[in-house]
């Protein structure tokens, strides 16, 4: 019996420490989904070259985002089936076609065609691949569910801060669209692809030695493990539903607008409008592990509540007080902090009112807000079109996130949780 034990605490302890490795995995695959937030400056590109209007040249973007959110519930429930690995190698040959067919837009200059391949196929890689992160990830992690997430997912937000002064100042002037688009298709393709290989489900042995649940708050009243067809029958789903499509929707607006409004609005260079977007991707990126462990030490739901009230306040105030190149700066950062507690709590707060043993499909299904979100980019865009001015689009996103604040405020309250 005693050697018994040892040989399973010497087990446990290899399981233990190798679990690291998948939230490296989930960094990488993470890193290629966000290639997508520097989408931003390819905007004035398609402009200048094909006459394209900013609503029509962020479309494809748009589509991206609502693909990517709705193939994230499907996504969900096929990683249980084939495992997250295999799943996340059949995303890593969409963004090869992504990609490639992208760089065809050269030989047919028409906005359907990147609907079609970069929004449309794109989006299908990035919805199997990324719903493959969280509930990995968060199997292997109920000891630091809010730190381990958010390191996995923390590549999403930095990819733009790599690579859009480099798509901007390097391969864009070089290689022009068409030879951006062939880069892009073979790095995302291979690092994908090795990627997948590192995320894994633990076992049941695991599971059961280590324990799934995690619930912050000594007192709370919600029940863990609830099905998907129970979850979208709770208020509490559709609370969480409704904040996260309230606060994300500035954010997203950010990613579509940003670079755009450096130039037009502050009169900035191409080159020194790229850096607010990827100052606020780095820290949309880097801020992640820090809200995920100040989150498992003081509760999720109190740190969201208190960075989306600051990030409502920057979009109110950001007509009036972000016209020069300093609180641009500024805004991009608290804008940053929005985005990264977004994409890294609410996967840890699906897990925390719904339980573990579903979450790939419950978050897929939550996370459909974020595709309802992606409307902004269009919304804002276009109320820019129609009035020349970015004031109402900012101002609404002000609305939408403080709105999202309240219902945050209103759960903590209602359901007990910290």
């Amino acid at each position: 019996t005693t050697r018994s034990e040892g040989r399973d605490m010497s087990r446990f302890r290899k399981l233990y420490d190798s679990r690291w490795s998948v939230v490296l995995g989930g960094f990488l695959v993470a890193l290629m989904g966000g290639l997508s937030y520097s989408w931003g400056v390819f905007v004035e590109v398609l402009k200048q070259d094909y006459g394209w209007s900013k609503m029509i040249s962020t479309l494809p973007l748009s589509v991206f985002m609502v693909v990517f959110a709705i193939v994230m519930i499907p996504g969900g429930r096929l990683q249980e089936k084939i495992s997250p690995g295999r799943q996340i190698r059949i995303g890593a040959f969409f963004f090869l076609a992504a990609n490639l067919l992208s760089s065809l837009v050269v030989k047919f200059p028409h906005k359907w065609w990147l609907l079609f391949s970069y929004g449309l196929i794109g989006g299908i890689g990035c919805g199997l691949s990324y719903s493959c992160i969280a509930p990995a990830i968060r199997r292997w992690f109920p000891d630091h569910p809010g730190l381990a997430v958010s390191l996995g997912v923390m590549g999403f937000g930095l990819a733009a801060f790599f690579f859009a002064p480099l798509k901007a100042n390097f391969m864009l002037p070089s290689y022009g669209l068409h030879g951006t688009f062939i880069i892009l298709a073979i790095v995302t393709f291979t690092i994908t692809w090795l990627a997948s290989w590192l995320i894994r489900f633990p076992s049941e042995w695991h599971l059961h030695l280590f324990g799934t649940v995690h619930l912050s708050g000594d007192d709370s009243m919600i029940l863990a493990n609830v099905g998907p067809r129970e979850m979208i029958r709770k208020p509490l789903f559709w609370l969480t539903w409704s904040a996260f499509l309230m606060v994300v929707y500035g954010s997203l607006l950010t990613i579509g607008i940003l670079p755009s409004y450096g130039q037009t609005v502050v009169r900035l260079t191409g080159l020194q409008a790229a850096i607010p977007l990827s100052l606020f991707s780095l820290v949309n990126g880097l801020s992640r592990p820090v809200i995920g462990y100040v989150s498992d030490k003081l509760g999720t739901l109190k740190v969201m509540s208190v960075v989306f009230l600051a990030q409502s306040l920057v979009f109110l105030l950001f007509p009036s007080h972000v016209t020069t190149y300093g609180p641009l700066l500024a805004a991009s950062v608290i804008l940053g902090f929005g985005i990264a507690s977004s994409l890294a709590l609410f996967p840890v707060l699906t897990s925390e009112f719904f339980g573990v043993e579903h979450m790939g499909i419950n978050y897929g299904i939550l996370f459909s807000a974020y595709g309802f979100g992606a409307i902004a980019i269009q919304a804002g865009t276009y109320l820019h079109d129609l009035t020349g001015s970015y004031t109402p689009a900012l101002l609404m996103a002000g609305v939408t996130s403080l709105i999202g604040t309240l219902i945050m405020i209103y759960i903590r309250k209602t359901y007990k949780v910290s």
